[in-house]
């Protein structure tokens, strides 16, 4: 048998090695001065900036110090400001459906079979996912990409890079706040902290392994802390369809009538 040619050889040992997958992203060190803080913001802002509409399934674990649950949830959103949520529980069974936006809320609870609405806030958002968020919070960690302003970067008082991201150090009216921006998915921020008034994180979020959809990055889990509630709330996304139209009718909230209705 005659010895196989050498650059045969190295040539199909490179075939192999190319179809075996995709290689990962090699990340590196970043610097600030390679870059500005506006550059970065428009860069933010660009990604998923066209998106309108998504739907997307998600696993939810919800923990604090007198419960803890584990749920299927289905999500449809459209943006900026109006959010279905659908919630299973043990073995497929509805558990609750929520319509809000900006302004007003519905929360049907299945089991109880009570019916809470009015005006959105921390509070009515808690009857959803049993923790106070603010609306935009809330719309940020479902949709997988919270938002920075233009108008934040008059707050800024300091830009730094932690090695591969970038971070923006905010002073809110109440709050300090840090910003790690991720330059190898578009600039979406990754995480976010704040501080409260005596230097102590009050809420961390947390956004990892993403990955692109469409010409927008998403990642695939998130993660909300409050460290001195000892409040924990994740997401693991399975599947996000994007831009694909749904009928206004999936944020109206039907129940029975003999429901009880909780008005706030």
């Amino acid at each position: 048998m005659k010895p196989l040619n050498k650059t045969l050889l190295t040539t199909w040992i490179l075939l192999i090695v190319s179809c075996g997958g995709s290689k990962e992203v090699v990340r590196h060190n970043v610097h600030p001065e390679d870059i500005t803080p506006e550059t970065i913001v428009a860069k933010h802002r660009a990604n998923a900036a066209k998106l309108k509409f998504m739907k997307a399934t998600a696993t939810v674990q919800v923990q604090s110090p007198t419960s803890g649950n584990q749920f299927s949830l289905q999500i449809a959103l459209k943006l900026p400001d109006s959010a279905y949520i659908k919630i299973e529980g043990i073995l497929g069974i509805d558990g609750l459906k929520a319509s809000l936006n900006r302004e007003t809320y519905v929360v049907y609870n299945i089991m109880n079979k009570t019916v809470s609405l009015g005006s959105t806030s921390p509070r009515a958002i808690r009857k959803t996912f049993d923790m106070d968020v603010s609306f935009d919070d809330m719309m940020g960690l479902l949709l997988g990409l919270p938002k920075i302003q233009k108008n934040d970067l008059d707050s800024l008082t300091e830009f730094s890079a932690e090695e591969s991201y970038y971070v923006m150090t905010i002073h809110r009216h109440d709050h300090k706040q840090k910003i790690w921006f991720d330059p190898f998915a578009d600039y979406a921020i990754s995480k976010v902290v704040d501080y409260d008034l005596s230097g102590e994180i009050s809420m961390e979020r947390e956004f990892t392994r993403f990955y692109k959809e469409g010409d927008a990055w998403f990642p695939r889990y998130v993660r909300l802390t409050r460290p001195q509630k000892q409040d924990l709330l994740s997401l693991y996304f399975e599947e996000r369809q994007l831009d694909k139209t749904f009928p206004s009718s999936l944020f109206i909230i039907r129940y029975p009538k003999d429901a009880e209705i909780l008005k706030n």
